[in-house]
Protein backbone atom coordinates (compact mmCIF):
# COMPACT_ATOMS: atom_id res chain seq x y z
CA UNK A 1 0.00 0.00 0.00
CA UNK A 2 1.28 3.48 -0.91
CA UNK A 3 0.79 6.84 0.82
CA UNK A 4 -0.05 10.03 -1.10
CA UNK A 5 2.73 11.94 0.69
CA UNK A 6 4.70 11.62 3.91
CA UNK A 7 6.54 13.72 6.48
CA UNK A 8 8.98 11.73 8.62
CA UNK A 9 9.62 13.50 11.92
CA UNK A 10 12.68 12.69 14.04
CA UNK A 11 13.54 14.22 17.43
CA UNK A 12 17.26 14.05 18.17
CA UNK A 13 19.16 14.48 21.42
CA UNK A 14 22.65 13.10 21.97
CA UNK A 15 22.23 10.75 19.02
CA UNK A 16 25.58 11.29 17.29
CA UNK A 17 26.19 7.54 17.08
CA UNK A 18 22.89 6.69 15.41
CA UNK A 19 21.35 9.71 13.68
CA UNK A 20 23.16 9.28 10.35
CA UNK A 21 22.00 5.70 9.98
CA UNK A 22 18.47 6.58 11.13
CA UNK A 23 18.13 9.40 8.59
CA UNK A 24 19.45 7.28 5.72
CA UNK A 25 17.20 4.43 6.79
CA UNK A 26 14.29 6.88 6.92
CA UNK A 27 14.94 7.80 3.29
CA UNK A 28 14.71 4.12 2.36
CA UNK A 29 11.53 3.74 4.41
CA UNK A 30 9.92 6.75 2.77
CA UNK A 31 10.75 5.54 -0.73
CA UNK A 32 9.20 2.18 0.10
CA UNK A 33 5.79 3.72 0.77
CA UNK A 34 5.57 6.98 -1.22
CA UNK A 35 7.18 9.09 -3.93
CA UNK A 36 6.57 12.42 -2.17
CA UNK A 37 8.24 12.91 1.19
CA UNK A 38 10.29 15.07 3.52
CA UNK A 39 12.38 14.23 6.56
CA UNK A 40 12.47 16.75 9.41
CA UNK A 41 14.97 16.31 12.23
CA UNK A 42 14.73 18.56 15.28
CA UNK A 43 17.99 18.68 17.23
CA UNK A 44 17.05 19.60 20.80
CA UNK A 45 20.31 21.36 21.67
CA UNK A 46 22.40 18.19 21.71
CA UNK A 47 25.74 18.79 23.46
CA UNK A 48 27.49 16.17 21.32
CA UNK A 49 28.15 16.05 17.55
CA UNK A 50 24.55 15.36 16.53
CA UNK A 51 24.28 18.81 14.95
CA UNK A 52 27.49 18.40 12.95
CA UNK A 53 26.33 15.05 11.59
CA UNK A 54 22.98 16.51 10.58
CA UNK A 55 24.54 19.43 8.73
CA UNK A 56 26.66 16.98 6.75
CA UNK A 57 23.60 14.89 5.91
CA UNK A 58 21.65 17.98 4.86
CA UNK A 59 24.12 18.52 2.02
CA UNK A 60 23.65 14.93 0.84
CA UNK A 61 19.88 14.48 1.17
CA UNK A 62 17.67 17.11 -0.51
CA UNK A 63 14.55 15.93 1.33
CA UNK A 64 16.17 16.52 4.73
CA UNK A 65 15.25 19.58 6.78
CA UNK A 66 17.13 20.28 10.00
CA UNK A 67 15.81 22.37 12.87
CA UNK A 68 17.84 23.21 15.95
CA UNK A 69 17.01 24.39 19.44
CA UNK A 70 19.71 26.62 20.91
CA UNK A 71 18.44 25.76 24.41
CA UNK A 72 17.14 22.30 25.28
CA UNK A 73 13.33 22.35 25.24
CA UNK A 74 12.59 18.80 26.31
CA UNK A 75 10.22 16.12 25.05
CA UNK A 76 6.91 17.97 24.98
CA UNK A 77 7.91 21.11 23.15
CA UNK A 78 10.15 19.21 20.76
CA UNK A 79 7.41 16.77 19.79
CA UNK A 80 4.75 19.50 19.53
CA UNK A 81 6.98 21.49 17.19
CA UNK A 82 7.69 18.44 15.09
CA UNK A 83 4.03 17.45 14.80
CA UNK A 84 3.15 20.88 13.43
CA UNK A 85 6.20 21.12 11.14
CA UNK A 86 5.18 18.37 8.71
CA UNK A 87 3.49 19.58 5.54
CA UNK A 88 2.40 16.33 3.91
CA UNK A 89 -0.74 14.18 4.24
CA UNK A 90 0.74 11.59 6.58
CA UNK A 91 3.07 12.10 9.54
CA UNK A 92 5.44 9.42 10.84
CA UNK A 93 7.38 10.13 14.02
CA UNK A 94 10.34 7.95 14.97
CA UNK A 95 13.24 8.26 17.45
CA UNK A 96 16.77 9.22 16.49
CA UNK A 97 18.35 6.51 18.62
CA UNK A 98 17.48 3.54 16.35
CA UNK A 99 15.62 1.64 19.04
CA UNK A 100 12.95 1.43 16.35
CA UNK A 101 13.84 0.81 12.71
CA UNK A 102 12.24 3.41 10.40
CA UNK A 103 11.28 0.51 8.10
CA UNK A 104 8.64 -0.49 10.66
CA UNK A 105 6.45 1.96 8.73
CA UNK A 106 5.64 -0.86 6.31
CA UNK A 107 3.77 -2.66 9.09
CA UNK A 108 1.81 0.49 9.95
CA UNK A 109 1.00 1.45 6.37
CA UNK A 110 -0.92 -1.78 5.91
CA UNK A 111 -3.57 -0.41 8.29
CA UNK A 112 -4.02 3.06 6.79
CA UNK A 113 -7.15 1.95 4.94
CA UNK A 114 -8.97 1.51 8.25
CA UNK A 115 -7.32 3.90 10.73
CA UNK A 116 -6.35 7.56 11.03
CA UNK A 117 -3.57 6.94 13.55
CA UNK A 118 -1.56 3.73 13.85
CA UNK A 119 0.68 3.37 16.90
CA UNK A 120 3.53 0.88 16.93
CA UNK A 121 3.24 -1.30 20.01
CA UNK A 122 6.72 -2.34 21.14
CA UNK A 123 6.71 -6.11 21.60
CA UNK A 124 9.51 -7.54 23.80
CA UNK A 125 10.56 -4.02 24.75
CA UNK A 126 14.36 -3.74 25.09
CA UNK A 127 14.49 -1.31 28.02
CA UNK A 128 15.45 -1.87 31.64
CA UNK A 129 12.82 -3.15 34.07
CA UNK A 130 12.32 0.26 35.68
CA UNK A 131 11.40 1.92 32.38
CA UNK A 132 9.10 -0.95 31.41
CA UNK A 133 7.32 -0.77 34.76
CA UNK A 134 6.94 3.00 34.51
CA UNK A 135 5.49 2.65 31.02
CA UNK A 136 3.03 -0.02 32.13
CA UNK A 137 1.84 2.11 35.05
CA UNK A 138 1.52 5.18 32.82
CA UNK A 139 -0.54 3.39 30.18
CA UNK A 140 -2.73 1.82 32.88
CA UNK A 141 -3.30 5.24 34.44
CA UNK A 142 -4.32 6.67 31.07
CA UNK A 143 -6.81 3.84 30.70
CA UNK A 144 -8.22 4.51 34.17
CA UNK A 145 -8.51 8.29 33.76
CA UNK A 146 -9.51 8.54 30.11
CA UNK A 147 -10.95 5.14 29.22
CA UNK A 148 -8.54 4.39 26.38
CA UNK A 149 -7.43 0.81 25.80
CA UNK A 150 -4.02 1.38 24.21
CA UNK A 151 -0.84 -0.23 25.53
CA UNK A 152 2.08 1.90 24.26
CA UNK A 153 0.96 5.48 23.83
CA UNK A 154 4.46 7.02 23.69
CA UNK A 155 5.66 4.85 20.83
CA UNK A 156 6.06 5.68 17.14
CA UNK A 157 2.96 6.58 15.17
CA UNK A 158 1.81 7.04 11.60
CA UNK A 159 -1.14 9.39 11.32
CA UNK A 160 -3.03 11.72 9.06
CA UNK A 161 -1.91 15.33 9.33
CA UNK A 162 -5.52 16.42 9.86
CA UNK A 163 -5.39 14.71 13.28
CA UNK A 164 -2.73 17.18 14.44
CA UNK A 165 -4.43 20.18 12.84
CA UNK A 166 -7.57 19.43 14.86
CA UNK A 167 -5.70 19.31 18.19
CA UNK A 168 -4.25 21.95 20.48
CA UNK A 169 -1.06 20.40 21.82
CA UNK A 170 1.25 23.40 21.52
CA UNK A 171 0.64 24.23 25.18
CA UNK A 172 1.85 20.80 26.34
CA UNK A 173 5.41 21.08 27.63
CA UNK A 174 5.84 17.54 28.95
CA UNK A 175 5.90 14.00 27.57
CA UNK A 176 2.11 13.97 28.00
CA UNK A 177 1.95 15.44 24.49
CA UNK A 178 1.55 12.04 22.81
CA UNK A 179 -1.21 10.98 25.18
CA UNK A 180 -3.14 14.24 24.81
CA UNK A 181 -2.88 14.07 21.03
CA UNK A 182 -4.12 10.48 21.02
CA UNK A 183 -6.94 10.94 23.53
CA UNK A 184 -8.16 14.08 21.75
CA UNK A 185 -8.05 12.27 18.41
CA UNK A 186 -10.21 9.45 19.75
CA UNK A 187 -12.69 11.93 21.21
CA UNK A 188 -12.83 13.75 17.88
CA UNK A 189 -13.90 10.52 16.19
CA UNK A 190 -10.61 9.48 14.60
CA UNK A 191 -9.83 5.77 14.48
CA UNK A 192 -6.71 4.89 16.49
CA UNK A 193 -5.24 1.38 16.52
CA UNK A 194 -2.00 -0.37 17.48
CA UNK A 195 0.22 -2.67 15.45
CA UNK A 196 3.11 -4.76 16.85
CA UNK A 197 6.65 -3.62 16.04
CA UNK A 198 10.19 -4.71 16.92
CA UNK A 199 12.07 -2.78 19.62
CA UNK A 200 15.88 -2.69 19.84
CA UNK A 201 18.40 -2.11 22.61
CA UNK A 202 19.60 1.45 23.06
CA UNK A 203 22.86 2.50 21.43
CA UNK A 204 22.89 6.26 22.06
CA UNK A 205 22.54 8.03 25.43
CA UNK A 206 19.85 10.61 24.78
CA UNK A 207 16.80 9.28 26.64
CA UNK A 208 15.79 10.55 30.08
CA UNK A 209 12.17 9.48 30.28
CA UNK A 210 12.48 7.67 33.61
CA UNK A 211 13.73 10.67 35.61
CA UNK A 212 11.57 12.37 38.23
CA UNK A 213 11.98 15.78 36.55
CA UNK A 214 10.34 14.25 33.47
CA UNK A 215 7.61 12.34 35.29
CA UNK A 216 6.27 15.18 37.48
CA UNK A 217 5.45 17.55 34.56
CA UNK A 218 3.67 14.65 32.83
CA UNK A 219 1.44 14.13 35.87
CA UNK A 220 0.72 17.87 36.09
CA UNK A 221 -0.24 18.12 32.40
CA UNK A 222 -2.32 14.95 32.69
CA UNK A 223 -4.35 16.32 35.59
CA UNK A 224 -4.78 19.71 33.89
CA UNK A 225 -6.15 17.98 30.80
CA UNK A 226 -8.45 15.81 32.90
CA UNK A 227 -9.82 18.82 34.79
CA UNK A 228 -10.38 20.82 31.58
CA UNK A 229 -12.45 17.99 30.20
CA UNK A 230 -14.56 17.79 33.36
CA UNK A 231 -15.63 21.43 33.12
Amino acid sequence: MKLSSLSILIPAYKDEDTIEFVVKRAVQAARAVTSVFEIIVLNDASPDNTGIVLQKLKKQIPQLKVRTHVINQGYGRTFSELYFSGIYDWLYIIPGDYQIDPMEIKKLVSSTNRADMIIGRRIHRQDNEKRKQQSAIYNALLCLLFGITLHDINSIRLMKRIVVKRNNILNVKSAFVDAQLTISAIRDGFMVIERPIVHRKRISSGASGGKLKIIIPVIIDMMKYKLRNLL
